[in-house]
């Protein structure tokens, strides 16, 4: 299980290593995934409103 643990970590170690080379260009992907997983969320949100006052009170 340690070595598990482990190798997650030099994973992770190494991952961020990587980043630097890449430079802002990660930080702007992870924006664009951020705000379109925002506007899905809140989409869903409007249509859980929208399901809300199609309900009667009959239904389960």
């Amino acid at each position: 299980m340690t070595d598990l643990i482990i190798g997650i970590g030099k994973l992770f170690t190494w991952s961020f290593k990587i980043l630097p080379i890449i430079g802002h260009f990660a930080d702007w992907i992870f924006v664009v995934i951020l705000c379109l997983v925002l506007l899905y969320w809140m989409k869903r949100i409007v249509d859980f409103g929208q399901k809300d006052k199609e309900y009667d009170g009959d239904r389960i």
